[in-house]
């Protein structure tokens, strides 16, 4: 399977922050999401990967355009629409797209005119008089119109009702029936990944910890509850993020088939967001074994 984007012992620091030794492949023809918590560099990687921030080492391929060395080249690959928008609020939607249009060669003002047609929105109006999801609706019929092979969403559905995130859904998967097309899809909403993402891409603390198709994560990844009398070291040391509770321990697994059907054990199949509970973070969460020998060693 050919790579959309190809990740390369990627760096890039920031005052304060950086990504380090970040490799990972997207392949064609997928929506791969992006998660992590607050702060762990999932816009800080979007601004990477769209040439915002200049890596202090390390490669990003589009297909086989490296964008530090072809970067036009790359850039016409890919579209991006961030969490809010991006264009002048006092400018009309038409005017913005006529403006914008000279500086792509493959932009089809036809095709824009009927996305904006699609999506409702009137062309004469301002566009910071657009509702959010309406001005998501229109950074995507800019985006839409360049015909790119890859589209890249920064937290697309951040302060949509239901409805207009589920609208947004049907958008995403339709340009998704086009051959060869790829999304990478960053939120903290994971119910919308539930739905359409292949691939889960989890980041902490500057650094990508899992990149995975997402039916075989879950289908190995559980959320595990043991009671007291059964937990072990061994079972412990199986478990990522693990909690005292009143009635035992609660963690996440990459094992969930080995302990379905135990006694005193308790397995559910994990969604996407127990990734974001439960997965350590290198620094600040300790692996469940040692939290577990804690507890018995002070007993």
């Amino acid at each position: 399977m050919e790579n959309a984007i190809t990740v390369k012992d990627l760096n890039v620091k920031l005052n304060g922050f950086e990504l380090k030794d970040i490799s990972f492949d997207i392949p064609k023809g997928v929506v791969a999401g992006l998660i992590g918590r607050n702060g762990a560099g999932k816009t800080t990687l979007i601004n990477a990967l769209t040439d915002i921030y200049i890596p202090a080492g390390g490669s990003i391929m589009y297909g086989d355009t490296e964008l530090s060395k072809e970067p036009e080249k790359a850039k016409a690959k890919f579209g991006v629409c961030y969490d809010s928008l991006f264009y002048p609020p006092a400018y009309k939607a038409e005017k913005i797209a006529k403006l914008v249009a000279p500086f792509y060669d493959d932009f089809d003002m036809n095709k824009w005119n009927a996305y904006m047609e699609r999506f409702q929105l009137d062309k004469r109006k301002p566009v910071g008089q657009y509702s959010k999801g309406m001005q998501m609706k229109f950074m995507l019929s800019m985006v839409f119109a360049r015909n790119p092979e890859v589209i890249i969403l920064d937290e697309p559905t951040a302060g949509m009702d239901p409805a207009a995130r589920a609208e947004l859904m049907d958008i995403i998967q339709e340009f998704m029936m086009e051959e060869d097309r790829t999304v990478i899809f960053s939120t903290h909403i994971t119910s919308d990944l539930d739905k359409i993402a292949d691939y889960v891409v989890l980041v902490a603390d500057g650094q990508v910890v899992l990149v995975e198709e997402k039916e075989a994560l879950l289908a190995h990844y559980g959320v595990m509850q043991v009671s007291k009398d059964a937990m072990t070291p061994e079972l412990a040391d199986k478990m990522i993020g693990i909690k005292e509770k009143e009635f035992g321990y609660i963690g996440l697994t990459k094992y969930a088939e080995l302990f379905e059907g135990r006694d005193n054990i308790k397995v559910r199949r994990a969604i996407i967001e127990d990734l974001l509970i439960y997965e350590e973070e290198n620094d600040k969460i300790e692996r469940g074994s040692a939290a577990f020998l804690k507890t018995s060693e002070g007993a």
